[in-house]
């Protein structure tokens, strides 16, 4: 009887620590590759712009946790982005929602469907905004 006791505890302990799910580690997974910003909206003026795929390119390597940015913009955009350079970034979870983080800095919420990411200012873990930029990306 007790070999079952002792068997049965160490099934719930395998249970319980074995069959754990990353979903920081997924989000992460979804967001790696080239993605292209097509629009930034929001902000205290309400802007609206809108960019030529390919003329801004956010390259996310999930190995090294670097995302590339190649800014060729030529517009006189109020915001388009990161400017061009090499970047860390990192992956927050808070329940199920997920936030990206650019060299230590909160961007705000991603949220991914399909081959769409939209990158949020306005919700952050830190609570909801009304006046941050709301970033579209593209595959």
């Amino acid at each position: 009887m007790k070999a079952y006791g002792i068997m049965l505890f160490l099934g719930l302990i395998f249970v319980f620590t074995g069959c754990s799910t990353d979903n920081a580690h997924e989000k992460n997974d979804k967001l790696g590759g080239t993605w292209s910003l097509i629009n930034v909206s929001g902000g205290f003026a309400g802007i609206d712009e809108d960019f030529e795929k390919g003329a801004i390119v956010w390259k996310f390597d999930t190995k090294d946790g670097t995302l590339i940015v190649a800014n060729n913009d030529g517009s006189n955009a109020i915001n388009n982005g990161l400017p061009t350079g090499t970047y860390t970034y990192s992956v927050l979870q808070e329940k199920d929602q997920f936030y990206l983080e650019v060299n230590d800095k909160e961007i705000g919420e991603i949220v991914i469907d399909k081959s769409q990411l939209v990158l949020d200012q306005n919700s952050t873990t830190m609570g909801n905004g009304a006046d941050g930029f709301v970033m579209v990306l593209v595959r």
